[in-house]
């Protein structure tokens, strides 16, 4: 008689584990947190239309530091004129007329139909992100870990940025912008073949002047290297950032945020919150209090809950910018003091790290944002952020005073004389970002003529 054998078939049995998902109002409240203060504006607008249990507090803003105007002018800084609420469709003047959007808030508007479901923030980063010329100052990999995003995603965005934008601009680097230039060139006949190929293979030399090298190296005559060279100085530009600014005369820019010098310190005001001053309706509030039929008694309930959620949610953000604001600042105590020359490294990680939170939370506070310093001077709150802001104002004042026209070699050994150890390849890139040729293609400095005496 065989013998029986038993076989055991494994069993799959459900096991309980934890997973942390984040609720609905905590998306909402993030989602708010990376609105730009035009976005914010009209996101309050819109819950003032749909929630009448919402009320806005009016008062005018002043548009030189944000603060509240008592009578005529502002006591702080003694502007006479006043800055009224924006209309929802755009931003106010200082009559209260209404301006043109810049260029960058009408290409977000026009890229927002080309977006997939969460796909704005990203847009929103990477706009603020341009540098004054227009060129990204970002890599796809630094904001995609920035925002917690696949990098794909990113470039996804990226692409429609520079695909409706100015031609050239969100470009990485001068060749990617000239690039993209050359994209939306007419038929331009063999001088932009030409050019096309110059750029995406041997810049350096065209940028040294070395055409003879060109020539050998393309296998054409030099008189074509040279109108390709005139192709592109004629129709392409390496700044494009020159026309995402406003196209009609700039307007005092209003702070979200301002440092106020306070003794030997600073004091964050978050000038914001004056801006968008909102309460619950008192009428909504002594009509939850009185007897009314249960659907009236429903909608009332609702009404009133979903304005309270709101403005919890506009707290959170300036509470959250604010935070951001007083870790940057104490950093960069002697930048905000004494100019860019005195910023010191510092990241959107380390500030997370201090005050417990997500990298992404301080991108989402700090994108878009602009802080007004003791000295006046309204700038980019990413500027804290920026470690070429202090050497490349270095080479500006090197390049503004030189005598001759000195080599990238030459002025990363200044530099580094002055401080700043940069190699000469980071100095040709600060270098093309202040638009300056390089030393082969810049004119000497011509001699101060004298008098001959009489």
């Amino acid at each position: 008689m065989a013998g029986i054998q038993i076989v055991q078939r494994p069993a799959f049995q459900p096991l309980p584990q934890l997973t942390v998902r984040p609720s609905p109002a905590l998306v909402a409240a993030t989602a708010l947190l990376g609105l730009p203060s035009l976005e914010l504006e009209r996101a309050v607008e819109r819950e003032l239309d749909e929630n009448p249990a919402l009320e806005r507090v009016e008062g005018a803003a002043c548009a030189g530091c944000g603060r509240p105007l008592a009578g005529a002018g502002c006591r702080s800084c003694d502007r006479p004129r006043p800055l009224s609420a924006p209309p929802a469709g755009g931003a106010g003047g200082p009559d209260g007329t209404a301006c043109e959007p810049t260029a960058a808030e009408a290409l977000l508007r026009e890229v927002g139909p080309l977006l997939g479901p969460g796909d704005r923030p990203v847009a929103l980063y990477l706009l603020g992100s341009l540098d004054a010329r227009g060129f990204l100052d970002t890599t796809v990999e630094e904001a995609a870990a920035a925002l917690a995003v696949e990098p794909g995603r990113v470039a996804a965005v990226l692409g429609h940025l520079q695909a409706a934008g100015p031609a050239g601009a969100a470009a990485r680097d001068l060749r990617e912008c000239l690039l993209l230039q050359l994209d939306r060139c007419p038929d331009g006949g063999p001088a932009a073949a030409l050019a096309r190929r110059v750029v995406a293979e041997h810049l350096a030399l065209l940028g040294r002047g070395q055409h003879g090298e060109l020539a050998r190296r393309l296998g054409v005559a030099r008189a074509d290297v040279l109108a390709a060279r005139d192709f592109i100085r004629a129709r392409l530009h390496p700044a494009p950032g020159l026309a995402l600014g406003p196209a009609t005369p700039a307007l005092p820019l209003l702070p979200d945020i301002a440092v106020r010098e306070r003794g030997r310190g600073f004091e964050v005001e978050l000038v914001e919150r004056e801006r968008f001053r909102l309460v619950v309706s008192p009428a909504y509030e002594q009509a939850a209090a009185v007897p009314l039929p249960p659907h009236q008694r429903e909608a009332v309930r609702r009404q009133l809950l979903a304005a309270r959620e709101f403005i919890d949610r506009l707290e959170r953000r300036w509470r959250t910018m604010a935070s951001v604001a007083e870790v940057a600042v104490a950093r960069q105590r002697e930048f905000v003091r004494r100019g860019v020359r005195h910023l010191v490294p510092l990241t959107r990680a380390e500030v997370a790290a201090s005050l417990g939170v997500h990298e992404s939370t301080v991108s989402r506070a700090v994108a878009g944002r602009n802080v007004l310093l003791p000295s006046g001077r309204i700038i980019p709150f990413a500027g804290f952020f920026d470690r070429s802001g202090a050497p490349q104002d270095a080479l500006a004042g090197l390049l503004a005073s030189e005598e001759r026209p000195r080599s990238d070699a030459e002025l990363a050994e200044e530099l580094g004389r002055l401080g700043f150890a940069l190699a000469r390849r980071t100095v040709a890139k600060y270098r093309e970002r202040l638009g300056v040729l390089p030393s082969a293609q810049r004119q000497p400095a011509k001699p101060t003529s004298r008098a001959r005496p009489a």
